[in-house]
């Protein structure tokens, strides 16, 4: 069983009703040659008892390539399952296995210039003929084309290394020009009556297709400058970066002019049918995309973080693989409590973490069924390294990373981070106002700890952001440090 073995039937055949004595039944494992065994301790065993389904999840769904689950379709996607690129490199230190998915992944590039949004995969060779012939309203997501550039970027960010770009990187050019080739009249990227492809963006988040179009466009406007011009820059093409930057801000202007609702400073994922719908619709895929690569105009965020934290009603909310995106935000946005709430409810209550082991795909699942049992929902346990921890690099291969610590009422966590200058090891004690913060840092690599101003530390300052709040300060090189923090 590759969703874990829930439980193992013996058939005994010809006994002739005499007694049979069974032992040393047992069934044979197969994992990946990971280099590293993820060692993470809390203080709250239910948090604890999720991490650990999510590492083994990983186990299940990553043995020779990174699939959505070993129990269903065993194929390589983008999209929602390329965000365990957060957990294959800092987490299990397999940058090799993430980078074999970047170049197979980019493989199935069609003639038009999209990708199949899994590959290898022969069931999506089989759907272009389907979509030919109006056998399916199902064609290539076209969003996991997206999706896969930002892959293509975090695995750069995490190794500082192109190898393998020279490969994959023409293909993205392919695909930025296919993107172009889409837009409207209205300057936008449509996501109804494409042609082949389809823009899937969830399962749970959306009621109708149209309103997936403001956050497709904000996606991409995130993925043109945040991942696909950094990487233009770096492999030498300057003049395509501009390009990049130049069409996302045609789509930002007119996906403002289309969604943004100024009275509420909210993105409305159905603004323009609003008196046909009569209710208003938003999701939280949109609002913390926007919030992440501040996209809101004039910086006006504030409405968007009360309606996230707050789980409005008339938000649409992601379904497990996708929830890093509100998970990030609300990260960002320092209101860590509301996501060691969310993970004591909504997380730790799935029957696969209870009863498997594993993190499931939908938020509700039922035995015997096509639901998924062990997928790619490991979004809390890769948050917890992000954002509670607060560990991430800076600049490309750990030239420069930041410790941001927001742990809220979680007593103790203790974790080791691999990175390509070398390990990361981070542990908190105590409650708030009274922790011990223990951190053993690489030898190279510029390290800065992001701490509330109110913080008193024995360490370098590098500034002060009085609008934040936060004081940055300069991390000793090879070195174990303990600090005493009266206000994190």
């Amino acid at each position: 069983d590759y969703e874990s073995l829930r439980f193992l039937q013996l058939h005994i055949h010809r006994h002739n009703g005499k007694k049979i004595k069974l032992s040393e039944v047992g069934v044979r494992r197969r994992f990946y040659p990971w280099k590293k065994v993820p060692t993470i301790k809390t203080s709250d065993q239910n948090l604890q008892k999720l991490l650990q389904a999510c590492i083994n999840t990983v186990y299940n769904n990553s043995q020779e390539t990174m699939v959505d689950g070993m129990g269903r379709e065993r194929q390589q996607y983008s999209g929602d399952i390329g965000h365990q690129v957060h957990a294959i490199h800092p987490i299990f230190n397999a940058p090799e296995f993430f980078l074999r998915y970047l170049v197979t992944f980019s493989q199935g590039m069609t003639v038009d210039g999209f990708f199949l949004d899994t590959w290898p995969a022969y069931d999506r060779l089989n759907r272009l003929a389907q979509r030919q012939l109006g056998l399916t309203h199902w064609g290539p997501l076209l969003d996991h084309g997206i999706g896969f550039n930002f892959d293509c970027y975090y695995h750069f960010l995490y190794s500082g290394s192109l190898e393998g770009m020279e490969e994959v990187f023409p293909r993205l050019i392919r695909f930025f020009d296919y993107l172009r080739s889409l837009v409207t009249e209205e300057n936008l990227l449509p996501v109804e009556n494409i042609g082949i492809p389809t823009v899937w963006m969830d399962t749970d988040a959306y009621q109708l297709q149209r309103h997936k179009q403001c956050a497709f466009n904000l996606y991409a406007i995130a993925m043109l400058r945040a991942a696909f011009a950094p990487l233009c820059e770096q492999m030498g093409y300057k003049d395509i970066a501009k390009d990049a930057i130049a069409f996302s801000n045609t789509l930002h202007a007119s996906t403002v002019k289309k969604f943004w609702d100024a009275s509420t400073e909210l993105f409305i994922n159905n603004l323009p049918w609003i008196a046909e719908e009569e209710k208003k619709r938003m999701d939280d895929r949109t609002l913390a995309t926007a919030y992440l690569y501040d996209l809101f105009p004039n910086g006006k965020s504030e409405k968007a973080v009360e309606a996230m934290a707050n789980k409005v009603p008339e938000m649409g909310k992601s379904y497990p693989p996708n929830a890093n995106w509100w998970l990030w935000a609300i990260a960002k946005a320092g209101k860590v409590e509301v996501i060691l709430e969310d993970f004591s409810t909504r997380w730790i209550q799935m029957d696969s973490v209870l009863q498997n082991n594993t993190m499931q795909e939908a938020w509700k699942v039922k035995p015997d069924s096509r639901s998924q049992w062990s997928h790619a929902a490991i979004a809390p346990l890769y948050v917890t390294y992000m954002n509670l921890a607060g560990i991430n690099p800076i600049e490309p291969g750990f030239e420069k990373y930041e410790i941001f610590p927001q742990l809220a009422s979680l007593n103790t966590l203790e974790l080791t981070y691999a990175t390509v200058k070398g390990d990361i090891y981070f542990k908190v004690e105590g409650g708030k106002g009274k922790r011990r913060l223990t951190l053993k840092l690489p030898e190279t690599g510029d390290g800065e700890l992001v701490l509330p101003k109110l913080e008193k530390v024995k360490l370098p300052e590098i500034s002060t952001n009085e609008k934040s709040g936060f004081r940055r300060y300069r991390l000793p090189k090879g070195e174990t440090i303990q600090l005493s923090l009266k206000v994190v």
